[in-house]
This record gives C-alpha cells, sequence and structure tokens, in this order.
C-alpha cells in the first residue's frame, strides 16, 4: 500500500501512516563499505546444498545478498576516487598545456616585438648614418664648389704680376732673374726657362693646361726604377739651364716598398737627370697624392715617404719640394669629389686643382705665364 495513498476506511487510516506497510521503492540503494563485512564475513554467510524447490545446488548466502543489494565497493571508489584523481590531473595538465601554449605565444610575441624594434633601430641608425653621409657629400661640394669659386675669381683679378705666392715663399724679380725662396732655399733662375715633366699617368693631359712645356714625358704603370732605366737618358740631350718637374705615381707604394727604399730610388733619379750638365738642372719633387684605396699600411708609407722628399730636397742641391698632396686633403680627409669611381686617378676637377698649382708654381719660379 502506497503512503501517498489516501482516503478509504477511516479505520484503516493509521496503517496508511505505518512505514511497514509501505510499498518498497523501486530505485536502487547502495550500501556502503561500513556493511561491506557480511559479504565476506563467515557469520553472515551460509551454504546452500538444495533449493528451494529440493533441487541439489552450490551456493551461499553472499551470492543472495550481491544479487539484491548494489554495494559500493572499495573497488569502485577507488575507482570512482582513481577517476576524480585522473579527471582532475587531466584538467591540471590541460590548465599546464594552456599556460605553456600561452608563455609560449607571449615569447613569441615578445620576440617579434624585439626584433620588429631591433629592426627599427637598424633602419633608423641606417637612415641616420645615410644623412650624416649625404651632408658630408654635400658639405665638401660645397667646399669644393667654394674653392673652385675663389680660384676663379683670384684668375680673373690676377695682373701682370701673376698668381699670389703660397705661403712661406718670397719671389724678387729682377731684370733677366727671378729669386725664389722656399724651405730655407734661394734660387735665382732666368725667365722663360725650359720646363720638362716626368710623370706618371695622373698627369695626362696636362700640356693642354700648361702649353708652354718645352715636353711632357707622361708613362702610364712607371716605378721609380723603371723611370731610372728607361726615361732618365733624355734629359741627356737637354742644354743649359732648366727644370724639371717629376711626379710620380703610387705604384711604388702599392707594390710595398718602404718610403726609406722609395726615397733612395728617388735620390738616384734626381743624381741621374742632373749628372754632367755643366748649368743648373733643377728638378722639382711633387708629393705622392693620396689614394681612395688606401689602407693604412699605404696611407702611412704616403705620409712618411712624402716628409723623407722633403728632407731630401732641403739637403740636395737645386732640388725643391712641391707638397702637392696637400691639394687633395682637408682636415687630414681624402677629399673624394677629386677622383674617379676606381680611387685611384684624379677627375677632372682633380687634375685641374693639380694642374693649377703648378701653373703658379711656374710663374714664380720663372715667370712662365
Amino acid at each position: 500500500m502506497s503512503s501517498n495513498k489516501k482516503g478509504g476506511d477511516e479505520r484503516f487510516l493509521r496503517v496508511q501512516k505505518d512505514p511497514r506497510f509501505w510499498e518498497m521503492p523501486e530505485r536502487e540503494r547502495k550500501i556502503d563499505k561500513r556493511f561491506q563485512s557480511m559479504f565476506h564475513d563467515k557469520r553472515f554467510t551460509e551454504k546452500y546444498t538444495v533449493n528451494k524447490r529440493g533441487r541439489p545446488i552450490n551456493q551461499t548466502s553472499t551470492e543472495d545478498l550481491k544479487h539484491f543489494y548494489n554495494v559500493s565497493s572499495s573497488e569502485d571508489e577507488d575507482d570512482d576516487e582513481e577517476g576524480v584523481k585522473s579527471k582532475k590531473k587531466k584538467e591540471v595538465k590541460e590548465e599546464l598545456v594552456k599556460v605553456e601554449i600561452e608563455v609560449k605565444v607571449e615569447k613569441e610575441v615578445k620576440v617579434k616585438k624585439e626584433v620588429k624594434v631591433e629592426k627599427e633601430v637598424k633602419v633608423e641608425i641606417e637612415v641616420k648614418e645615410e644623412l650624416v653621409k649625404v651632408e658630408i657629400e654635400v658639405k665638401v661640394e660645397k667646399e669644393v664648389k667654394v674653392k673652385v669659386e675663389k680660384e676663379v675669381k683670384e684668375s680673373k683679378d690676377v695682373k701682370a704680376e701673376g698668381p699670389p705666392s703660397e705661403r712661406g715663399v718670397r719671389v724678387i724679380e729682377e731684370d733677366e732673374l727671378v729669386r725664389y725662396t722656399a724651405a730655407e732655399k734661394t734660387f735665382a733662375v732666368r725667365k722663360g726657362l725650359p720646363v720638362y715633366l716626368l710623370a706618371a699617368s695622373i698627369c695626362q693631359g696636362v700640356e693642354e693646361q700648361i702649353p708652354h712645356l718645352t715636353a711632357a714625358y707622361v708613362h702610364p704603370d712607371t716605378f721609380l726604377a723603371r723611370s731610372l732605366e728607361q726615361h732618365a737618358w733624355k734629359f741627356d740631350r737637354v742644354t743649359g739651364e732648366a727644370l724639371v718637374v717629376v711626379h710620380i705615381g703610387t705604384d711604388d707604394v702599392a707594390s710595398g716598398l718602404s718610403p726609406a727604399a722609395i726615397v733612395g730610388q728617388m735620390e738616384a733619379l734626381i743624381d741621374r737627370i742632373q749628372h754632367g750638365h755643366a748649368e743648373p738642372l733643377y728638378v722639382a719633387v711633387c708629393s705622392i697624392l693620396p689614394r681612395l684605396v688606401d689602407n693604412q699600411r699605404t696611407m702611412g708609407t704616403v705620409r712618411d715617404t712624402n716628409r723623407r722628399f722633403h728632407e731630401l730636397c732641403r739637403r740636395k742641391k737645386d732640388t725643391i719640394h712641391l707638397p702637392t698632396g696637400k691639394l687633395f686633403l682637408h682636415h687630414r680627409q681624402i677629399i673624394q669629389n677629386y677622383f674617379t669611381g676606381d680611387g685611384v686617378h684624379l677627375n677632372v676637377e682633380g687634375k685641374k686643382v693639380l694642374f693649377n698649382y703648378l701653373k703658379t708654381f711656374l710663374w714664380h719660379f720663372c715667370k712662365h705665364s
């Protein structure tokens, strides 16, 4: 009889409230681990030999208990606990994986930002360097332009007395002589003196700029030793007082010769040119020009050699040093606009600067216009 049933005979109303007469619920109930001992304790075990119909069987009451009761075994609980633990482990593992992924993504984003910032800084540095380079080029170009304009203006303003003498040079003009003093040496030179030029390829085209040269011997790729053997004999035919301007290239420096060896060969060349002449045969030795392709070694060789050229010309008779190398330096830096793309040869502007210097020297030394 159900406990929820209402109405009926009043005599049996108390039966409805008595749990003993209630129907068993259909849902299963589990027996917890407190009562698990009845499944394996011998006190709760009874062995059957026959069933209720008298048929022989081999069965115990434990099997009936398991049939009628759904027992919450320790194994099930352990399984449940293990399931919960495994589930928690899985969740923790998933959380860790998620955190690792987030950290990895954050790290990648950070690396990308750093790379981006590094690239931006690099680009900014390159832009700044390019701007500095452009500013230097503009500054040098402006200085060259000002210098050229100054030279043009000076050439227009030159009167009969010729261009102004360089610093440290004194010129006194007499009837037929010019007294030229430089580096503590005085030369008494006849006006209109014949002028010869012995030079490397750097002076190609000099005849067009200095047309009053008596002769110009321009030999590309010429070393001092070769000039001494192959070209010095040409001055044996010179008679009377004359001036020889020597402008060697940088082949001797590039070949690895030391400054002392180069100066020694230059002295031998001067002696060979002046040998056997009754009248003075003056020799003007030009400096070795710097080059854009020079490294630290060759730049040092050029500086030391030019210094030794100056000392050589001071002690040798009828010899003068022309510091042409200074024309191509500005604050000890080579003026790039005076050179061609190979960094070795002079361009049109560079040759103009060199030839104008030689013309100025010749005017003061022997009044060549």
